[in-house]
């Protein structure tokens, strides 16, 4: 596993972050988390919203079987368009009195309220960290001059900044959104941004939602009512050159195109780590292959159609 340091969070976290929005039950959830565990993952990427807490829940109790509290690193997200920063401390305790722990390794603001100052959320959240009910915090889906307003304020105002950004980061361009107020920082603008400021980034869908694994037939007849949804969010000409790179680059260094394609997340210049949504053991140790392979600044331009 690859690791990395986040400010304010006294444990490694694992560059590749389990995403915990897709279990149903108890017994096969355990399965998985033990797994990804034993593979030397500790990062797990919740939100108050998944399964209406229900997964908070499952992995409260299995910290708590396990006795891993010292080790495992959890995330919970909450917010939408409407948050207000006053709906913050309410969050915070809803997801601590699930999870049956005493604070949160990092809370990220879910989506958005760009009515509102963004100094106003770090302030709030400022007072969770001095109360030690959160030890870092981040924003998702922010526009990049709107979190860089954020930065500025926070050292103006002698603040505690966002830690990290959870954006969309893939090889494969967003055509659309996969909903209305998500962003992606696959723009060379953000990338540049995010490189220059070394900004630590989550990337949530860093596999472009199955993108650049290679179709088989019965593969085809699985997914047929998800093709629609993943056409419009990432078909395009540009992306099929990126799949395209990716697949000569795969035989290079004897991977899977899907290998190259979550690489280029990790390799990026700037604190780089991506969720990933494997709902079977099976489906974890694809991608888990991927910390194997070390991209150069020159493949990462050239996939992402720079060169």
């Amino acid at each position: 596993m690859l690791y990395g340091k986040i400010k304010g969070v006294d444990k490694k976290v694992s560059k590749i972050i389990l995403g915990n929005d897709s279990q149903r039950k108890y017994s096969k959830a355990i399965k998985l988390w033990d797994h990804y565990f034993d593979k030397g993952g500790n990062t797990l990427d919740n939100s108050i919203y998944y399964k209406e807490g229900l997964l908070e829940t499952f992995l409260g109790n299995w910290i708590k079987s396990r006795k891993i509290e010292k080790e495992i690193v959890v995330i919970s997200k909450a917010g939408n368009e409407q948050t207000q920063p006053k709906d913050i401390s309410y969050f915070i305790k809803k997801t601590l009195d699930r999870l049956k722990l005493d604070f949160l390794d990092i809370f990220i603001l879910h989506h958005d309220n760009e009515n509102i100052p963004p100094g106003e959320f770090v302030d709030v959240l400022n007072e969770q960290v001095n109360l030690g009910l959160i030890k870092s915090f981040g924003a998702s889906n922010w526009r990049r001059a709107r979190f860089e307003k954020s930065i500025i304020w926070s050292k103006k105002n002698n603040k505690i900044p966002f830690a990290i950004l959870n954006n969309n980061l893939s090889l494969a361009k967003m055509k659309h959104p996969l909903w209305g107020d998500c962003v992606s920082s696959n723009s060379e603008e953000y990338l540049n941004f995010l490189s220059i400021n070394n900004q630590t980034h989550f990337s949530w869908s860093s596999q472009a939602r199955g993108f650049f694994i290679e179709d088989n037939l019965l593969r085809k007849i699985s997914r047929r009512k998800f093709h629609t949804y993943l056409r419009n969010c990432f078909l395009s000409k540009e992306n099929l050159e990126r799949k395209n790179r990716a697949k000569k680059l795969s035989k290079d260094y004897n991977c899977s195109i899907n290998d190259i394609a979550l690489a280029w997340v990790l390799s990026q210049n700037f604190p780089s780590y991506a969720i990933i949504g494997s709902k079977k053991i099976n489906q974890l140790n694809f991608s888990l292959n991927s910390i194997n392979i070390k991209l150069n600044e020159k493949e990462i331009k050239w996939l992402n159609l720079s060169l």
